[in-house]
């Protein structure tokens, strides 16, 4: 009875991972210009609702006793949600933001899949990576843009004292200045 439950909570784990992936594919390709990690999150939402009332119709009369379904479910559920988590983290979001993540796409695109550190500096746009930054912080109430001044808002700020946590907490140190995150040497 307990092997059973547990191929059933494993079957029912995987089958959520796949049905959230195929679910985002679609939601994705529906709406194309939303942010990502809005998609992902109405996607693992519609995902769990959706297997678990599939799961509870179709199988949950094979577990060895409703609390084990509800286990079950509720675990794979969980699960699924820390699957959407990892993947926004480590895909799309991840690579959208990450510098070096653009410089390996720009150099894939030139010749040879090479290019001058002169010219690399002299064509990368920093400015536009930049502005892309503050725009979509500016949309998220995370600042407020003056033109000439930007100012962290209340959220912001609060969203600076849990990144700086996490740094520290990983034995990391926050960088004040932006030519820290790039030395040179």
């Amino acid at each position: 009875m307990l092997l059973n439950d547990l191929v059933l909570f494993i079957s029912l784990f995987l089958f959520q991972i796949l049905f959230f992936f195929l679910l985002h594919v679609i939601v994705l390709r529906i709406f194309a210009k939303s942010n990502i990690l809005y998609s992902s999150t109405l996607t693992i939402f519609l995902s769990v609702l959706s297997v678990t009332l599939l799961s509870y119709v179709l199988i949950s009369g094979l577990f060895s006793s409703p609390e084990s379904y509800a286990v079950s479910a509720a675990g794979s559920g969980i699960a699924a949600i820390f699957a959407c988590g990892l993947y926004t983290f480590l895909g799309p979001a991840t690579a959208d933001r990450s510098l070096a993540c653009q410089l390996l796409v720009f150099l894939s695109g030139k010749a040879g899949a090479e290019c001058r550190r002169e010219e690399l500096f002299r064509l990368f746009d920093p400015a536009g990576f930049i502005e892309k930054r503050i725009d979509e912080c500016r949309k998220e109430n995370i600042i407020d843009d003056l033109n000439e001044i930007i100012i962290l808002t209340d959220k912001g700020k609060r969203l600076a004292r849990v990144y700086i946590f996490l740094l520290r907490s990983l034995g990391l140190r926050e960088r004040n200045d932006y030519k820290e995150y790039f030395p040179k040497d």
